[in-house]
């Protein structure tokens, strides 16, 4: 999944903000909400889905969920465009931190936008930000960036690609299991 997924869900967890009237608070809530953009209103949701998604589709959701593709996306090709041929230096790791910085910050940002859309205020209060998607990005992106072949880790004698395989697994799989954890409703 997406920040934009990501972003769904915070969105979800508004008082003022449609589909499921209440912030999801259980996987199946929260695999829902994420596929589910923000809406003002029950009215424009049109008729409510009578069936709920399949245990499959909801297990996916959520452990993949916490992927933010658009800032590895970005990042590959930026660390592909400064690499030198075989060699890892500082600039490499200059990219690492700008873009580990950067992924909250681009989750706020799209959660704004998405609110925007709807014409409701920007998140600009602490406590209407949506911190668990800001934070599960933030690692999740971590862990992704670990396990690209010519991540800047590579340089360390401990790296191997089946850890940084397991890296991704465990990260993913914990902020889906953690996910319900962390659900709560966001200030307006």
């Amino acid at each position: 999944m997406s920040i934009n997924a990501m972003t769904n869900a915070a969105a979800a967890r508004r008082p003022d903000t449609f589909p499921l009237g209440e912030f999801p608070k259980n996987m199946e809530q929260i695999a829902r909400a994420s596929a589910t953009p923000p809406r003002t209103t029950a009215a424009e949701s049109g008729k409510a889905a009578t069936t709920s998604p399949s245990p499959v589709d909801t297990t996916y959701n959520v452990l993949f969920g916490y992927i933010p593709t658009e800032v590895i996306t970005l990042y590959v090709a930026v660390l592909a465009a400064v690499q030198q041929q075989g060699k890892v230096t500082t600039t490499d790791w200059s990219v690492f931190w700008i873009f580990l910085i950067a992924t909250p910050v681009i989750v706020w940002l799209v959660y704004g936008a998405k609110l925007k859309a709807i014409q409701k205020p920007l998140p600009i209060k602490f406590g209407a930000w949506p911190v668990w998607e800001m934070v599960a990005a933030t690692a999740a992106f971590s862990a992704w960036a670990f396990a690209l072949p010519n991540s800047p880790f590579t340089r360390f004698d401990w790296y191997s690609s089946g850890l940084s395989g397991l890296a991704v697994v465990i990260v993913s799989t914990f902020l889906g299991l953690l996910a319900p954890f962390f659900q709560r409703a966001l200030e307006t």
